[in-house]
């Protein structure tokens, strides 16, 4: 099975597709998405309604979101979740992150639009977690270029992919990322 592009099927169509290929396509399909595609896959779902269990496997349990990111380097990465007490926190595996940071988020509820979720880099979380990197601001370093002041807005595609756009100091940046997480149960 062929996963369409998301400029050229519906949402509907495209989720069905993405649910029945195996891990490693819907990894390689995304990967394939350059920026306008990202954008489409962006606009596509609104509404579809995504909730933070998409992002996590439960408490201590570590989830991998596998990302691809509409920037011209260093565009792959993961987005490592985990419920830590009575916070689900996450933080930003990539190769750079020697020099940018971990970019630790705390994931919430969007308070604007029903249906999607924050990765909320304003704040870090409020307890270590042994499997990360130690907790350090986003506001500070280098990390104030990449991650301070930075939201990013998350909707659902399909039940293992979900497609984001950062807000910066309240302002769309116009970067795009999917994330496909690996399969609960399957990893």
């Amino acid at each position: 099975m062929t996963i369409p592009l998301p400029s050229a099927t519906e949402l509907t169509a495209l989720a069905t597709a993405l649910d029945a290929a195996p891990h490693e396509e819907r990894l390689a399909w995304m990967r394939s998405l350059g920026k306008r595609e990202l954008m489409a896959l962006y606009e596509a779902a609104e509404g579809g309604g995504v909730d933070i269990d998409q992002f996590h496997a439960g408490p201590g349990e570590v989830l991998i979101n596998y990302g691809q990111n509409s920037l011209p380097l260093f565009n792959q990465f993961q987005k490592r979740v985990v419920v830590n007490g009575e916070q689900v926190q996450g933080y930003n595996h990539q190769s750079m992150a020697w020099l940018t940071g971990p970019g630790h988020f705390v994931l919430r509820v969007s308070p604007d639009v029903e249906g999607e979720v924050w990765f909320d880099y304003t704040g870090i979380p409020v307890a270590e977690f042994d499997d990360f990197p130690a907790l350090a601001p986003n506001d500070s370093g280098l990390s104030r270029f990449v991650y301070a002041g930075m939201i990013d807005i998350v909707r659902r595609v399909s039940r293992e992919v979900t497609i984001g756009a950062a807000l910066k100091k309240g302002k769309m940046t116009g970067d795009y990322f999917a994330l496909c997480r690996t399969r609960r149960g399957a990893e």
